[in-house]
Parts: structure tokens; C-alpha cells; sequence
């Protein structure tokens, strides 16, 4: 652009629609699928250039225009909603035949835009109309604007994760944000801020940073993201310590929706580190259990403790919405060729649905006995599903090495 960016040409410009949203992908870590992306806005200026936030979002903002162009860049999101749904792209299916997930694009949104309850209003008027699903869309909202503004957003945070659209804190990392406080927000997802994630590679103490975040999402039942993944290195130590989502230019740039409609249809590579993800297996199936034994003991404590309270989020009904099973019956299936792969399905299986039988069986009320000698055979599944994972981990490891 040839001249600064003035007031007058950035009224001109949210008029004529110039200012329009990018697409940068994100990316399952567990399963290697795209499933989805962050709305990022962009100036496409007459002279064909295209400016970044950063040169005309502070004057959008202390004009007070931000609140008129969040709503319009939702509408835009809402039509690039429609269009990907509508267009039915082909995407790449599991070769277990599985359907791919369903895109999901995410906004980042303001205080004042959730204070106001129109952000909210919105969406809700948008559901009931049956324009988009719930499933379809994820608001973000930064760490420091939460933590600075938690009596103005909380309650429509807590309408919109009421509605069933996710809700992402987004620049975790950067707010210092207490675990209390954490845990009383509705959040569904921690998006690791792209600083903490690019400083890994600087020290131990970094590294350790971004394990313990990974960690409290997933003890607060939230989904981990990293921003900011640039390098293989990068991705393959997130598959390794359990990020379940993902995104960087290593995984893709931010792009236009025509751009973003190709590159879901297309074939990538996003196989990274399966001795990652089978270490990470092996862990899912410690947590896994250490679920059960959680839920048997404050079944023991007390009439008042609800299991809910305990039960960790991967335990769905379904087995392929897992953790676990996210990873083998997606991009796992890239391992069909070790023999010892294949045996890993029925325990799994066996594992899963026994889990979820003993939880009945736990608010059933049965006796100690009964549920000690479940928990005795799911042991045995357990360490049985282990050593197959362990079989595994050596079996890639051997052909690496005759590489």
C-alpha cells in the first residue's frame, strides 16, 4: 500500500467488503485429518496488495469499529460455513472407510461483542434458522482479554457453549490464568500461544512449559491446540506429549476460502510421529484406567459424588471417537503392514466397551465384589492392549532402522 492507512479509507474499505477472512487450516494431531480452520482477517486493498491485522486493526479499534466488523466478519465466516457444506467437497476417507470429521471454522471475538449479547444473539438466531450447525462453528477469545473482562463475557460464554458451539481460549500462555480460575470457565479448548510454542526449541524449561499446559487442558477436560507449528520437529514433539489439535504454517499458511476448499480435498501428508502417538496410546490407556479406579472409589466415599465428575471426556460411547481410537482407526491405518497392528482392534474394542459397563454397573450400585472382579479383567485387557502397543512401538522401530 502506498499510503498509511487512514480512517476514511478503512470505513471505505469494511463498505465495499475489502476487508475479508483468511483460512489457516488446523489439523487432528491424533488422527492426521484437517478438521477445520482459524478465520483470520486480511485488507485486500485496491492496489492488490493485502495487509495484515496488525496495520489497520488498531485503528479499527480505536475508532470503535470493532463491534460492526466482528458482526460483519461473522456473516462472512456464516456464507464460507454454507459454501464448504454446500459444495460437498470429497475428502480423503480413513481406510477404514470411516467418514472424515466435520469442518468446523472458529472467529475471535472481543469483550465488548459478548458483553452486548448480539455475538450470542446472532448465533442463536442463526441455529434456529438452520443456517449453520453448532458443530460447524467455534468462537475464540483471547486469554488476557478473558481474565481482564470476566464479569462481562462469562455469562455469554456460558450461552453460547449452551447453544453446543465450542468455545476456544485462544494466546493461552500469555494471561497467566490460575487453575481455579480455569476450571470455572466454560471453555472447550486451550489454544497454546504461538510464542510458547515456537520457544520450545530454546530450553528444557520451555519444553516443560508446553507439556504442563498440555496437561492442564487435559485434566480440565479440555482440548489442547498449538498455534505456531513451523517445523516437523515442532509437530512430531506435540504428537509426542498428546496435543490433540493443531496448526502453523508447517500444516498450512492462511489462505483464501477457495484455497481452503482445495486444500481439504487434497491428499496430505500429516502422518508425523506414530512411535508418538502409539507412546501416547499407551498412556490413554493408563488415564483410561485410572478413570475406572477414580470413579470406584468416589463411588465408595459417599452417596453425594456423582461420576460424572470423574469421568474423562475421551470416554465416549463410541470407541472411534477415543482418543485412542481416533489414532488407530484413522492415520494408525497407515500401519496395517506390521502384523501386529491388526491384533489390536478387538482389545481395544473389548477394553472400551468393558470400561463403560463397569461405570453402569458403578451407579447400578453392585457389589464390591462383583465390580473388584471387573476391574481384575479389564486389568488383564489392559496389560494385554499394552504389550500389543509395545510390540508395535519395536515393530516401527526395526524398519526405521533397516531404512
Amino acid at each position: 500500500m502506498n499510503s498509511p492507512v487512514t480512517l476514511k479509507a478503512l470505513e471505505r474499505a469494511m463498505h465495499n467488503d475489502e476487508l475479508v477472512l483468511f483460512y489457516q487450516p488446523k489439523v487432528c494431531l491424533l488422527s492426521g485429518e484437517v478438521i477445520g480452520a482459524e478465520a483470520l482477517v486480511r485488507w485486500a486493498h485496491g492496489d492488490a496488495s493485502v495487509l495484515s491485522p496488525d496495520e489497520f486493526l488498531p485503528m479499527v479499534e480505536s475508532n470503535g469499529l470493532l463491534h460492526d466488523l466482528t458482526l460483519q466478519l461473522l456473516d462472512q465466516l456464516v456464507g464460507a460455513i454454507v459454501e464448504l457444506r454446500d459444495s460437498a467437497p470429497i475428502r480423503r476417507n480413513a481406510p477404514t472407510g470411516l467418514l472424515p470429521p466435520e469442518l468446523s471454522l472458529s472467529i475471535n471475538v472481543a469483550p465488548n461483542d459478548l458483553a452486548s449479547r448480539s455475538i450470542s444473539n446472532h448465533i442463536a438466531s442463526l441455529l434456529q434458522a438452520g443456517t449453520i450447525k453448532a458443530a460447524e462453528l467455534q468462537i475464540e477469545i483471547t486469554e488476557s482479554a478473558v481474565m481482564s473482562n470476566v464479569d462481562l463475557v462469562y455469562d455469554d460464554l456460558v450461552r453460547i457453549k449452551d447453544l453446543g458451539v465450542k468455545v476456544l481460549m485462544d494466546d493461552f500462555g500469555t494471561g497467566y490464568s490460575s487453575i481455579d480460575r480455569l476450571s470455572q470457565l466454560p471453555f472447550d479448548a486451550l489454544k497454546l500461544d504461538q510464542g510458547m510454542v515456537k520457544r520450545m526449541g530454546t530450553s528444557l524449561q520451555n519444553l516443560d512449559v508446553v507439556r504442563s499446559a498440555i496437561s492442564m487442558a487435559r485434566e480440565l477436560g479440555m482440548t489442547s491446540v498449538a498455534e505456531g507449528i513451523e517445523s516437523e520437529s515442532v509437530y512430531n514433539f506435540l504428537i509426542a506429549h498428546g496435543c490433540e489439535e493443531g496448526q502453523g504454517y508447517f500444516l498450512g499458511r492462511p489462505m483464501s476460502l477457495a484455497d481452503f476448499r482445495a486444500f481439504v480435498t487434497t491428499e496430505h501428508d500429516f502422518e508425523g510421529s506414530q512411535i508418538g502417538r502409539v507412546h501416547q496410546a499407551c498412556l490413554n490407556l493408563l488415564r483410561f484406567r485410572k478413570t475406572l479406579v477414580d470413579a470406584a472409589f468416589c463411588s465408595r466415599v459417599g452417596e453425594g459424588v456423582a461420576l460424572q465428575s470423574v469421568a474423562d471426556p475421551g470416554l465416549q460411547s463410541d470407541v472411534v471417537s477415543t482418543r485412542l481410537g481416533l489414532w488407530y482407526f484413522g492415520i494408525g491405518q497407515r500401519l496395517v503392514s506390521h502384523p501386529v497392528f491388526n491384533e489390536i482392534e478387538e482389545p481395544l474394542r473389548k477394553v472400551h466397551g468393558s470400561g463403560l459397563k463397569f461405570l453402569e454397573e458403578l451407579e447400578r450400585h453392585r457389589s464390591v465384589a462383583m465390580l473388584d472382579q471387573q476391574l481384575a479383567d479389564i486389568d488383564q485387557q489392559v496389560n494385554r492392549l499394552i504389550s500389543l502397543l509395545h510390540s508395535l512401538e519395536r515393530s516401527i522401530l526395526a524398519c526405521k532402522q533397516n531404512r
